[in-house]
């Protein structure tokens, strides 16, 4: 009998959905779909003689469910401030839009990439020297690859975020920490999944609560002093691991820390050296597979080195920017 009734119930819950949804319905169903007038139509249940005891009941309770679920393939709204599994919370922003995930940021006062110029824009906004011998020769093209800020980079709105992590994943001082706590504790719980990383490697998490969707955890060496041409591969090998990581994952907006520097002790100057021909190199040869590399520092004192070395590395145009001047 269980299974008479079921059968049934599909096939006038069928019915009915027909009726709705464009009057393509056959035969006898628990609803009465009529005109009331022109371009309107109105929903009644049936009178009960013509059904099985209970039936309208339970078929109405049914079709009110289905009317209310939510529609197929959306995913439940997850609270990113309390919830606990970072694997639902990762799927849940995978399915959310630009828009949607904005309402999840832990800040309001997000940096979206149209907010961050160029190197060629800020070259020649700045009227930088451009010295006589560079080690790489001019490509515009080149120079609207890369871009230098002094910002908060847990508030960078862009594809991913490069955390300057330990070897545990787990969070630290200086800027891992910042990265850690305003991504929120689902951030933790997945690195602890990723069994930590070894000096130069990089791995990749879900950037939860950050403006940024992902980030890319890639673990500097610790050099205190001079660094060894080994430390100074390893470092190299941490920017082309990121890299490497963003564009397996079609990740086009890349921003990167002063990795190893501070608390790492590997020089400032040093590093930057590093870090310039590194990303050169290998744009002259990936530059179709990113849209942006962002080189986010904190400190004036690194801002000046950059601003400083940039034009080695990058060289500009100095007729265009001649041309530019009032």
């Amino acid at each position: 009998m269980p299974g008479v009734l079921m059968t049934l119930l599909g096939r006038r819950l069928s019915g009915a959905l027909g009726q709705l949804l464009g009057g393509w319905g056959k035969g006898r169903i628990p609803w009465v779909v009529g005109s009331v007038r022109r371009g309107t139509w109105s929903c009644r249940e049936p009178s009960t003689s013509s059904l099985p005891r209970g039936t309208v009941q339970l078929v109405s309770r049914a079709f009110r469910s289905w009317a209310a679920a939510p529609p197929l393939g959306m995913a439940a709204k997850v609270d990113l401030t309390t919830s606990t599994d970072w694997k639902e919370a990762k799927t849940y922003l995978k399915g959310l839009n630009q828009k949607q995930r904005r309402e999840h940021y832990y800040t309001k006062d997000f940096v979206t990439l149209k907010d961050i110029d160029t190197w060629k824009k800020m070259a020649k906004s700045a009227r930088l020297k451009q010295p006589e011998e560079t080690k790489f020769p001019k490509d515009n093209h080149l120079n609207e690859k890369i871009s230098l800020v002094r910002r908060d980079i847990t508030k960078l709105e862009v594809d991913a975020i490069v955390n300057a992590a330990n070897s545990s994943l787990l969070g630290g001082g200086g800027v891992d920490g910042c990265i850690h706590r305003a991504a929120g504790e689902l951030l933790k719980e997945e690195c602890r999944s990723l069994n930590g990383c070894e000096t130069g490697k990089a791995k990749l998490s879900c950037g939860y609560r950050l403006p940024a969707k992902y980030v890319i955890h890639a673990v500097g060496p610790i050099a205190q002093g001079e660094p060894s041409a080994a430390q100074e591969k390893e470092l190299e090998n941490c920017y082309k691991n990121s890299l490497k990581l963003a564009v397996e994952n079609k990740l086009r907006t890349v921003a990167f820390p002063c990795l190893s520097t501070g608390v790492f002790g590997y020089p400032s100057d040093a590093a930057a050296e590093v870090v310039l021909r590194t990303l050169r190199e290998w744009l002259e040869v990936n530059k179709e597979k990113v849209d942006r590399l962002v080189i986010c520092v904190f400190q004036e004192k690194d801002e000046e080195i950059y601003k400083e070395k940039l034009p080695f590395y990058f060289p500009i145009d100095i007729a265009e920017q001649l041309a530019a001047q009032p």
